[in-house]
């Protein structure tokens, strides 16, 4: 006799749909059903009966009185409802705060922020986890707005108010200065911001935010760089641990931590931290067009509101490279990226890459690398990644 197919409900209305997929993820493995009106709805289907239930209350009290109330076993996508005392899985926040500082550290960065979104338990854990991994180095990160007035920061009250707040506080901060932010929508809103104050980013504030959400990070003036949280794993250990649950195993009710898995390098924070801003705009064309074949330094340096030759003197007093040694290392990165990944020629390479022929690229690559581009090919590529099994 076939094993009868569980009814879960799926009560989730507004968080990442990183959640939603790891979740359906394991229904597709073990044959659930689920019932997703909340994504539609957004109302609670009072007198639901099934199997188990997977919540994301977040504030909603509402929700959290129905779920508190509700039969069978249960299972909460984050650590803030510990109140609600069911199961609960959530991810490595510290891990998260760590990634952010290490990523602005390896770009030189000596100014920090942390801008948060509310006053909660994940809030403070990323908060410290960024703290922590920069006191390691001698640095700590100012507080947007100050830790203080999160009290009263309520984005749902006055949103010219809170705006304002946020701007004063960034323009008081030193610049350049990596500011890491508690999600993707405090990073837009932090990039918003700048943008009414005239503050070029990345040149002058470096923004990270947190979930890497495409839709969001990707629909803003300036591409989001976000820190990988595992949200789909997150779904997806969460619908074990209920499964776990529905067929009679005693749980914890604290789940291990489920890791961040690493960051997604978007525009926002691709810069390094250069004190001047003209080197800071000259540093952002060179990474925009170092592609492009016969790109010199006079298209540089026009760029800038600098003549030539103090621009190359401030650039080596940044950088340490000149502008050309920049061109030529960004183009050689490129370069060990598509021959590590890819089976192009090293005509197409050296066509993506800007350099004009390919004996070029073979010269300039054998004399930065000791290998010419196909010896380097063979010592570097990664195997191909096997395709999922269909059956």
């Amino acid at each position: 006799m076939p094993k009868k197919k569980r009814n879960i409900l799926l009560a989730i209305t507004t968080t990442h749909h990183g959640l939603y997929r790891g979740v359906a993820r394991f229904a597709r493995e073990h044959n659930w059903h689920l019932t997703t009106d909340m994504l539609y709805a957004a109302t609670i289907p009072y007198g639901w009966k099934g199997d188990g239930i997977i919540s994301h209350v977040g504030y909603w009290s509402e929700l959290a009185d129905f779920i508190k109330c509700a039969n069978g076993p249960r299972v909460e996508l984050t650590s803030v409802r510990r109140d609600l005392g069911i199961p609960y899985v959530e991810g490595d926040n510290r891990a998260i705060g760590a990634i952010a500082a290490h990523h602005f550290l390896s770009r030189g960065y000596r100014n920090f922020a942390w801008f948060p979104f509310t006053n909660d338990s994940i809030n403070n854990e990323r908060r410290d986890g960024f703290a922590e991994s920069l006191a390691k180095e001698g640095f700590s990160p100012k507080h947007l707005p100050p830790l203080h007035e999160l009290k009263d920061f309520q984005w749902s009250g006055n949103w010219p108010k809170n705006i304002a707040k946020i701007a004063a506080a960034i323009a008081s901060l030193p610049k350049p200065v990596a500011i890491f932010c508690y999600n993707d929508c405090a990073a837009a809103n932090v990039l918003n911001v700048c943008q009414e104050l005239r503050i070029p980013v990345p040149e002058q504030v470096s923004i990270v935010g947190v979930d890497n959400d495409e839709l969001l990070c990707e629909a803003v003036t300036v591409p989001l760089t976000s820190v990988n949280h595992d949200l789909e794993g997150l779904g997806y250990q969460g619908a074990a641990l209920l499964e776990r649950i529905m067929n009679g195993e005693k749980v914890s009710l604290e789940a291990p931590r489920i890791a961040p898995q690493g960051i997604t390098l978007r525009q926002s924070s691709d810069m390094l931290a250069v004190n001047n801003i003209e080197v800071a705009r000259a540093l952002r064309y060179i990474w925009d067009h170092f592609c492009d074949s016969g790109l010199q330094v006079r298209e540089v340096v026009a760029n800038t509101k600098l003549s030539r030759r103090p621009l190359e003197i401030l650039f080596k007093k940044e950088v340490t490279r000149t502008i050309n040694q920049e061109i030529t290392r960004c183009r050689l990165e490129k370069v060990k990226a598509l021959l590590r990944h890819s089976d192009r020629s090293v005509g197409d390479i050296a066509s993506i890459c800007g350099f004009a022929r390919p004996n070029h690229l073979h010269r300039v690559f054998r004399e930065h690398t000791g290998l010419s581009p196909r010896e380097f090919h063979k010592v570097q590529a990664r195997p191909p990644k096997l395709s999922p099994r269909l059956d």
